[in-house]
């Protein structure tokens, strides 16, 4: 996304579900090991398209320390 913190995830959720109100997003996977855990899902209600996610994060002392993500969603939309 090209930016950092949590206001930045907030603002890109908003943004996504102004454009998209009926899209839900279903987590397919999960996998938890120490302070990490990796989140596939899939996303439903985007006209076009059934895009999937993977995301793993990383947590320290209760917050996000670090996400890495990658999705199929098209940006051309």
């Amino acid at each position: 996304m090209g930016t950092t913190g949590p206001e930045s995830v907030s603002r890109s959720w908003r943004r996504f579900h102004e454009r998209f109100p009926d899209a839900e997003v279903v987590v397919e996977d999960m996998v938890v090991e120490d302070d990490t855990a990796a989140v596939r899902t899939s996303v439903r209600g985007v006209p076009g398209q059934e895009p999937a996610m993977l995301e793993i994060f990383r947590v320290r002392e209760g917050r996000v320390a670090e996400l890495w993500g990658l999705s199929s969603l098209r940006r051309d939309l």
